[in-house]
């Protein structure tokens, strides 16, 4: 009886020490919560959304327009104050956002506007088409539908080169100054001129007309910037369009310092050594970098077109840069060592025989193999730089005009030129340039006559111009040529000598470029 006794005490002992362990553990499970595991359970705290009914949810959704409409304030603050890139920034921070529906088609319009402002069509052409494609009916659908036919119609006229082209070719200390370049600008408009092309030349000019800078001081880029914004406004004001020349292996001297590892190399065949240039290499990517920041600067004060003068071309032992020899190398899995291709006597178009294919002819060379080819990269190379500094410049500036000038060898003598000159005329004239350039060669320092002047124009005119470059551009106002003045007086259509025209060969609508830097 007693063992019975003892046997229950001890069985409910343990049973109450049972059951105070499970109240503890039920009293832990409700002060502390389970954490679920990876992937499960509700979001975070902070990003959990309320019921749509709930005040909280009300509250939220007020706050989020909040912000909305401050954006679309702040832009349109700076769309008053004429600050169009802030405003663009604003709106596209608020689009983003995904606004209501309201806020949205009014982020669109005045977005379109702003890129309005900026000239920047192709971009206003989108945002309005995005509003033009909504129901008649809806706000901005009627405005942007008719804002896109004019957009089109300004696209289409910018795509397309002026009518008429009687451009007068100045060097740039050439240029009058204020007080005399109204005068100036409208006596040439009463002459006929249409067009100032206005030379950077290949070094920094000292302008005379900044009365901030001593004689023997040279501007820096944004007072050059200053003077063609003043130029620009007075030509515009008086009918006349603005362009610039530059040659892209001179535009180096503009930049803050001298960048000596930006000037091209040229090898010397008695030497056999590698030396620095004056010009500037266009192969490296830090240069390239700096010329569409340069001619983007340009662009930006309203001038109307920029053209790619050669005065200076690639010539025949130049160009022979590290980072061109490791892009050539690159494309080719070939290097090219100068020494080795340049070589005492080296004669490429004496043993081409009219064809840059003559490697594969009896008597060829390896290393004249090797020349040809870095010849052709050269060129090409060249090209495509060009190319991609308008395809990054168009889409700012859609209203400039890019302009390529073509030697007249390379559309006559196309091997001479791509030795001479790194140029393959008939290859750049079927790329998407606004207009070419020919500029014949004659000498600056001769005595001419105006009938012998008209008579090499006409023979290269005939050949270059007429049976070469017209039928790949099929359109005579995507090109300009060159006649030289003498004593800074245009050659006139008809002479006092000669009845013959200088343009009697030419077509209608052809651009004529009457060079004062010449004989001036």
């Amino acid at each position: 009886m007693v063992l019975l006794s003892f046997t229950l005490s001890k069985f409910f002992h343990r049973a109450f020490v049972c059951l105070l362990c499970v109240g503890i553990l039920v009293s832990c499970g409700r002060t502390r919560p389970s954490q679920p595991s990876p992937g499960t359970g509700p979001p975070p705290v902070f990003e959990s959304r309320p019921d749509q009914g709930s005040p909280l949810a009300g509250q939220q959704a007020q706050n989020i327009r909040r912000i909305h409409e401050q954006l679309f304030q702040n832009a349109q603050d700076h769309f008053d104050a004429g600050n169009f890139q802030d405003a663009i920034r604003e709106l596209t921070r608020l689009l983003a956002l995904k606004p209501q529906a309201d806020l949205e088609r009014d982020g669109h319009w005045w977005l379109g506007q702003s890129y309005d402002q900026e000239k920047n069509w192709k971009s206003a052409q989108q945002e309005y088409g995005l509003l033009a494609s909504a129901p008649k009916g809806q706000r901005y659908q009627s405005n942007s539908s008719q804002r896109l036919k004019e957009i089109h119609g300004l696209l289409t006229q910018e795509e397309a080169p002026p009518k008429i082209t009687q451009a007068i070719r100045f060097a740039l200390n050439q240029l009058p100054g204020a007080d005399g370049f109204v005068q100036g600008i409208n006596k040439m408009k009463q002459d006929g001129v249409t067009t100032l092309l206005i030379d950077l030349g290949c070094q920094r000019t000292v302008l005379h007309n900044v009365s901030s800078m001593s004689s023997e001081s040279a501007p820096e880029i944004g007072q050059l910037q200053a003077l063609l914004r003043s130029y620009a406004d007075r030509s515009h004001r008086a009918g006349l369009l603005l362009y610039v020349g530059v040659n892209l292996r001179c535009l180096g001297t503009w930049a803050p310092s001298d960048h000596q590892i930006w000037h091209d190399r040229m090898y010397q065949v008695d030497t056999g050594r590698l030396t620095f240039t004056k010009r500037f290499d266009l192969f490296h990517p830090a240069y390239q970098e700096f010329l569409t920041r340069f001619l983007g600067r340009l662009c930006k004060e309203g001038v109307d077109g920029l053209v790619f003068l050669n005065d200076y071309p690639l010539g025949l032992y130049e160009g022979v840069t590290r980072i061109g020899l490791k892009r050539f190398e690159k494309q080719f899995g070939v290097g090219l060592d100068p020494s080795q291709v340049f070589y005492l006597g080296f004669n490429p178009l004496g043993t081409a025989k009219g064809s840059p294919g003559f490697d594969d002819q009896k008597g060829s060379r390896a290393k004249d193999s090797r020349f040809w080819r870095w010849a052709g990269w050269k060129a090409r190379e060249r090209l495509a730089i060009l190319e991609s500094i308008v395809g990054r410049l168009r889409p700012p500036y859609p209203s400039v005009q890019f302009g390529l000038e073509l030697h007249p060898h390379g559309l006559t003598d196309p091997v001479g030129a791509l030795v001479e000159y790194a140029e393959d005329a008939m290859d750049a004239a079927g790329r998407s340039f606004s207009f070419f350039f020919v500029r014949p060669e004659i000498d600056r320092q001769s005595t001419f006559t105006e009938e012998a002047v008209i008579a090499k124009l006409r023979r290269i005119s005939t050949k270059a111009v007429l049976d070469r470059l017209l039928p790949v551009v099929d359109d005579p106002r995507r090109v300009w040529v060159s006649l030289p003045a003498k004593g800074g007086q245009r050659l006139r259509p008809q002479t006092a000598t000669t009845d013959v025209s200088p343009l009697q060969d030419f077509p209608s609508g052809i651009g004529v470029v009457h060079d004062l830097r010449a004989f001036s």
